[in-house]
């Protein structure tokens, strides 16, 4: 595409999670991909009522019109992390459009953990509130997307509480192309998300990337 070839104007002044997340949005502004196509990889089309099949459909209207987030992965094929892997395939995130999560996504891994410590126990050992999650991630076939929203104290005030956080958890397509390297490497990634146009999410290409992967203790 020739999008690429244009240059990135904007560049990390400081190495935080929120300038990381302003200059990739500044770069994503000037240079909004209009359209891409998408490899569909044989699982999905041998499987043509997965929901991950909504990425085809809405993929568009996400590039156009969605802004960037941080996600954490909750967990992933694990081919995704080998080196030499060939093949597009999914995982489960966490994000949230708060602008806490632009300068402490950690609470969404702290959530994650939580998920995933969870997973494949018996339903009665399982808090209320993760019981579906939990049953989506043990499954692994399951593409359901759940929303909810959550309180905290305020990482800048402790003595403070923040109300109404809104958390959605989701399947993507992880496009190996698509990742520095072919490979996923850290528990972040940026993403692409309209959540009130379409529950489609997809990973931001690497040549937007300002990392080539991103964890809480190289980007505070």
């Amino acid at each position: 595409m020739a999008l690429f070839k244009k240059k990135m104007d904007h560049q990390v002044t400081e190495d935080n999670c929120q300038n990381h997340l302003d200059v990739m949005r500044a770069n994503y502004r000037e240079n909004i991909i209009t359209s891409k196509s998408l490899p569909r990889p044989l699982w999905i089309r041998l499987h043509k009522k997965d929901e991950l099949n909504v990425v085809y459909r809405d993929k568009d209207i996400v590039f156009q019109n969605g802004q960037i987030y941080y996600a954490y992965i909750v967990q992933a094929n694990e081919m995704l992390f080998e080196k030499g892997n060939k093949l597009d395939l999914p995982a489960n995130i966490l994000y949230s459009t708060h602008p806490l999560a632009e300068k402490f996504p950690e609470f969404l891994m702290d959530i994650g953990r939580e998920m995933f410590y969870y997973k494949g126990k018996p339903e009665e050992e399982i808090p209320e509130p993760l019981r579906e999650v939990v049953r989506i991630i043990t499954d692994e076939l399951d593409r359901s997307s759940v929303d909810f929203r959550i309180s905290m104290p305020d990482p800048e005030n402790p003595d403070k509480t923040i109300d109404n956080i809104d958390v959605h958890f989701c399947s993507v397509i992880v496009f190996h192309k698509d990742i520095p390297n072919k490979v996923l490497q850290g528990s972040y990634l940026p993403v692409l998300a309209a959540p009130h146009l379409s529950p489609a999410v997809l990973i931001l290409p690497k040549e937007y990337w300002t990392a080539p992967f991103y964890e809480i203790n190289v980007t505070e």
